[in-house]
């Protein structure tokens, strides 16, 4: 496999704006250490559970984090019940009578599968979500929709297949997804693996929109709304994206052609603070290995310019890693000459 690695030096780290500075001046430990205060408590008596993580607290939005930390904290993804689910909604996909028919039956195994063993799939994560908020006074709605990964929605719009919140806190709709925060499979092992995330929690919509897309557009939370096409056709990103703050501006699909030796700004627009010590780059095309030092790039407002010359022809996958994370994705094909339709 032909894998460069270009190392980014420098020693400063940097930030800018994201949702939760909203909320810069709220100090989470209390909220945080009240969630994990009531780990492993019984989901018979959701009033009292809601009671427990809140009455302590003053601000809506505290409250709401101590919710959203316990479920991510104690709720395990059922991957089992999410392949026949999957299944199903393929099966179902141009019947909608059918599906509204078998989506009632299946929110109540959802539910019993959810206070019986405290494992679910994402709608269930999302109805404990809301549940618990309005039982604490706090508006909350779920939102349907697709969510994108390496194997699903790539190109076009498959089956509806995820479900997070929306919440609003002082007069404004914020979004999080519990069940990407909580964990993730490991396929090989059929285990499900706690790994809490805390950035789907009150991550930029610019962000979510990148890797969320609702079936109500008005979730998007965006006044310029993408298109579903360019949803799909979009760079890949991950759970490692949300974790350190890293949304892609350009270029803004997965497919791209360029012309042999010639630069591509790749621009990132970082919402954390980073260090840039951590930040790698990795080019792919499955043949051979080598490594490089690359010290071609800016920042300037927020924006991480990335420039890079291909100097072969062929198919190349580009990747961007923090902490040896990959955090966005490309798949680059290069041109000897200009063809119409590149980059």
């Amino acid at each position: 496999m032909k894998r460069f690695i270009f190392i980014l030096v420098a020693f400063v780290g940097f930030s800018a704006i994201s949702q939760q500075s909203d909320f810069n001046t709220i100090d989470f430990k209390k909220a945080d250490s009240i969630s994990e205060l009531y780990n492993h408590t019984a989901l018979k008596n959701l009033p009292v559970l809601a009671h427990n993580l809140t009455f302590q607290l003053d601000s809506d939005v505290e409250k709401f984090r101590a919710i959203y930390k316990w479920v991510c904290l104690n709720i395990e993804g059922d991957y089992g019940f999410y392949l026949k689910t999957t299944r199903k909604r393929k099966k179902f996909k141009n019947d909608s009578l059918a599906f509204t028919n078998w989506n009632k039956t299946l929110q109540k195994k959802v539910f019993k599968q959810l206070v019986d063993n405290q494992k679910t799939i994402c709608s269930g994560y999302a109805y404990l979500i809301k549940e618990l908020a309005a039982l604490s006074g706090i508006e909350c709605e779920i939102v349907n929709g697709y969510s994108r990964s390496p194997s699903s929605q790539i190109g076009e719009l498959g089956v509806a297949n995820h479900s997070w919140n929306a919440v609003k806190l002082n007069n404004k709709w914020y979004l999080v997804d519990a069940t990407l925060a909580s964990g993730f499979f490991n396929v090989d092992e059929n285990k499900f693996i706690k790994s809490y995330n805390d950035g789907y929690f009150l991550a930029s919509p610019e962000q979510f929109s990148k890797s969320h897309f609702p079936l109500d557009s008005k979730w998007l939370l965006l006044d310029d709304k993408p298109r579903a096409d360019e949803f799909v056709n979009g760079p890949m990103v991950y759970g490692s994206s949300f974790k350190y703050g890293v949304v892609p501006v350009y270029p803004n699909t997965l497919k791209i052609e360029v012309v042999k030796d010639e630069t591509i700004p790749f621009q990132l627009k970082i919402l954390k603070e980073i260090n840039l010590n951590d930040v790698q780059l990795s080019v792919s095309n499955g043949i051979t290995k080598e490594a490089l030092q690359n010290d071609d790039f800016t920042f300037v407002d927020g924006i991480l310019k990335l420039n890079y010359s291909f100097r072969t022809r062929g198919h190349y996958d580009f990747h961007v890693l923090i902490d040896d994370e990959v955090v966005v994705s490309y798949a680059v094909r290069v041109l000897k000459v200009c063809k119409v339709g590149k980059l």
